[in-house]
């Protein structure tokens, strides 16, 4: 009895440790990766870094570990990419735990140690679905921590009772999506969306169930791009015209007691949002539509850009005059600038937009803010392409575009190492023109084989030349204002990475090769 009540009381003081923790990192930004593209709206900007510099990255940065989970797919890759939560309460102590999902495994590992910590395999029993498809890694996401003041507590007066406080609920009583300890939950599970359509709620320092699976999609094999997370509604797209389930967008409202799922279907217009839809600050999701027929009565084409309501409407849109280029995948990235929500997007023949959220194309949905010239010649087909945007010491914006196709940028006032034949990373700083933000390149990277959305911090850029069948990943580490190479992997990554985004945090970059090799680069500790 006596065993059983410290064991009881032990669980109290780790779980209450656990929540503190969390919320006092939710506040100090710890530089958890806890979704996609570090946020809602995929900015790719780490803010909670203090170690990388473009001062140590030459001295400090370095290869440290790298560790194969499981055995990789014969089937087409699918976009996947790690997770990173820091300062977690487990058996062994506090650990920066780094999440990845293979297509039936989820993860987890020791980001400090690159050791397996636990593995979560999901007996899905899903057919392989029709050639071209491919079965999809695990879309996984962490609700992020509430920031918690507990200098704010009032105090009781003398006598006062103690607020009532539900118990935690049972085991058997939990429910996906609700704190696991009342009140005190800072940072809930780990949420994992399996081929199946299911949406899971782990454990995330054990990978235990917190609570039964829920229905999300409507059919298996749908092949779902990322998860996103929005004021407890969690979003994902389909949009390869895989399994039954319809091209669309779709969102889990986990407030309700029967977990209702909403969707806007793109019938047969292809998504290209590869690492799923970003969330603008006033709750509206944007996609990019690729070819097909249109799924409007308003007169909505395809191949462009689309706001999508919290109803699950189009309230607007923005279609570039004469079409997109030729594009397989493209992630925008939204991000505030003097008032305004802007989005980055694609524009027509390679060029990239700057678009207001409350109004994306004007009065005739052609008219963006801005437009640069191309970044590429026309025709020339995309791999995948993205964005990212970060704010320097003073005050200015910058936005970082990876770009898939060989760069025809020919300004003599873009600074540029050299040709750019496959493709790279073009940084803009944001300014203004007429009273309008505009985007005036500053550098180019040097030449990237099918470069992964780059990824910004403390003032350098990450950037993945994820390389192909006969040509090597890379890792580069950029000064974010200059451009300047201030580290290379070169021959260290012996094989490409695929689809693989890039998470950055805790002085660390992680990424996975084709073979389901998780890597980390970064400053490590001493031990």
């Amino acid at each position: 009895m006596k065993k059983t009540r410290l064991g009881r009381i032990v669980e109290v003081l780790v779980a209450c440790a656990f929540f503190c923790v969390t919320g006092a990192v939710a506040q100090d930004e710890s530089g958890d990766w806890s979704l996609t593209g570090a946020d809602a709206g995929h900015s790719g900007w780490q803010k909670g870094e203090r170690n990388l510099s473009p001062n140590n990255i030459a001295t400090d940065f370095k290869f440290l570990w790298k560790i194969k989970l499981g055995q990789p797919s014969k089937l087409p890759p699918t976009f996947s990419e790690p997770l990173l939560a820091g300062r977690l309460i487990n058996a062994q102590g506090f650990k920066d735990i780094v999440y990845w999902g293979s297509p039936d495994t989820l993860y987890a590992v020791d980001s400090e140690l690159g050791n397996l910590l636990w593995k979560k395999e999901f007996a899905t029993k899903v057919t392989p679905p029709a050639t071209g498809c491919g079965v999809s890694n695990l879309d996984i996401l962490m609700e992020p921590p509430v920031a918690i003041n507990f200098n704010a507590r009032r105090k009781r007066k003398p006598g006062e009772p103690a607020p009532h406080r539900d118990p935690p609920p049972k085991p058997d009583e939990r429910r996906l999506g609700n704190a696991p300890v009342g009140v005190f939950a800072g940072l809930k599970g780990i949420y994992v969306l399996t081929p199946d359509g299911m949406l899971h709620e782990q454990v995330m320092t054990t990978g235990a169930d917190f609570a039964s699976p829920v229905k999300f999609l409507p059919a298996a094999n749908a092949s779902p791009f990322g998860l996103n997370f929005l004021d407890h509604t969690i979003f994902t797209a389909t949009g390869r015209g895989c399994g039954a389930a319809p091209n669309g967008l779709w969102a889990i409202d986990l407030t309700s007691a029967d977990y209702p799922v909403a969707s806007y279907p793109t019938e047969q217009a292809r998504l290209l949002d590869l690492a799923g839809p970003l969330i603008t600050s006033g709750g509206s999701a944007i996609i990019i539509t690729g070819r097909g027929t249109s799924s409007s009565k308003k007169g909505l084409d395809t191949g462009g850009v689309v706001a999508v309501s919290k109803d699950m409407k189009a309230e607007d849109w923005y279609m570039p005059e004469g079409g997109m280029a030729n594009y397989q995948f493209i992630s925008p990235v939204t991000f505030s600038y003097k008032g305004m929500q802007l989005v980055v997007a694609p524009g027509n023949d390679g060029r990239i937009v700057l678009l207001d959220s409350a109004s994306l194309g004007g009065t005739d949905h052609h008219t963006p803010l801005f437009e640069t010239p191309p970044l590429s010649s026309p025709g020339q087909k995309h791999g995948w392409d993205g964005f990212a945007t970060w704010q320097d010491q003073d005050g200015t914006a910058w936005v970082f575009a990876s770009v898939s196709a060989a760069l025809s940028l020919n300004d003599p006032a873009i600074k540029s190492s050299g040709p750019a034949g496959h493709g790279g990373i073009v940084a803009f700083k944001v300014s203004e023109t007429n009273g309008k933000p505009a985007l005036t390149p500053v550098w180019i990277s040097p030449d990237m084989v099918n470069p992964a959305p780059p990824r910004v911090t403390n003032g350098v850029v990450i950037a993945l030349s994820s390389g192909n069948a006969s040509t090597h990943a890379t890792l580069f580490v950029l000064n974010a204002t200059t451009g300047e190479e201030l580290y290379s992997s070169k021959n260290l990554i012996p094989t490409y990475t695929g689809l693989s985004g890039v998470a950055v945090g805790d002085s660390h970059a992680f990424f996975t090769d084709h073979d389901n090799v998780l890597y980390s680069f970064g400053i490590g500790l001493e031990h």
